[in-house]
This record gives structure tokens, C-alpha cells and sequence, in this order.
């Protein structure tokens, strides 16, 4: 089966490197496009309280601008570190892109690739283990589950320290 359009899910907690490697190898043979995407988490408002003080101490229109300034840089970090995983794929020909969005990791992905029309997601799958997955959920469980095209996991390795 040809693949014209890629997408490969990245997340700074995995290995990068691997799941990227695989991903370029792989558009390159099938002559695709590569769209990488990451999707930050949706802080929680214990975490943004954690952040930028309690409720108690701002009126919500400050924290609600804060909170968007806040989303906004972590945008622009995010898309520069994924313009910076693509500069391999542009050397080797490869047409990219890149999505950051914010929210739930899983649908999002799915979301995304359904409007690219991909034919293929390639997402990493660390040894974080059962456990975690159901306490945490698990994107890629997800993806493969409700996901309208073909999955492919590669087996990474979180880097250390």
C-alpha cells in the first residue's frame, strides 16, 4: 500500500529521535508527505493556580489572559522544536508540516488526520506500563481504537536523564 500523507504524533517525553528516524524512512520510500504533530496538555486549574497564584488573588479576566499568553508561548516553543525535527525530512526532499494543538493528545490526533486525509499515523510507544496507561490514558490506545487509517507504533525508548 502506497502512503501519500504521514502523520507522526511526537511528545517530548518520548524518544524523538527513533520515532522521527522510522517516520522519515518512511515517507522517503513511499514518496508522502511527513505533517508532525504535538498536542500540549490542557493545564487544569490546579496546575495554572499552581502557576499564576490562586483565584483569590486576580480577577478572571487576568487569569484568563494569562492563561492565553501562557498557551501562546508554549505554541510557539512547540512549533519551533517540531520546524527543528523536520529539518532532516526537507534535506532528504520531503514535503512537511507541522500542528501543534492543545488539548486531549488522542482525539486530537485522530481529529488532525482525518482532516489531512492521512493514510498512515505513526505514533511512539514507550514501556510505561499498564498501570500508568490506565491511570493516565493512553493517546496512542486511543488513536488505535477510533483512528480511520492505518496505525503504525514504533517501540521507543524514553531518553535518559
Amino acid at each position: 500500500m502506497a502512503y501519500k500523507k504521514i502523520v507522526v504524533a511526537v511528545d517530548a517525553n518520548d524518544a524523538s529521535s527513533t520515532l522521527m528516524e522510522k517516520s522519515i524512512e518512511l515517507a522517503a520510500t513511499e514518496g508522502a508527505e511527513l505533517a508532525v504533530f504535538h498536542c500540549l496538555r490542557q493545564s487544569t486549574v490546579a496546575e495554572l493556580e499552581d502557576r499564576i497564584g490562586t483565584f483569590a488573588e486576580m480577577d478572571q479576566s487576568s487569569f484568563h489572559r494569562k492563561r492565553l499568553d501562557r498557551n501562546h508561548a508554549e505554541v510557539v516553543h512547540a512549533e519551533a522544536w517540531l520546524q527543528g525535527l523536520c529539518i532532516l525530512a526537507k534535506g532528504k526532499g520531503i514535503k512537511t508540516r507541522t500542528h501543534v494543538a492543545i488539548g486531549k493528545p488522542g482525539e486530537d490526533i485522530v481529529e488532525f488526520a482525518g482532516d489531512l486525509g492521512a493514510d498512515l499515523i505513526i505514533l511512539g510507544r514507550t514501556n510505561r506500563g499498564t498501570i500508568a496507561d490506565l491511570l493516565l490514558g493512553s493517546a496512542s490506545n486511543y488513536v488505535v481504537h477510533h483512528a480511520q487509517c492505518s496505525i503504525l507504533l514504533v517501540h521507543t525508548h524514553p531518553s535518559s536523564g
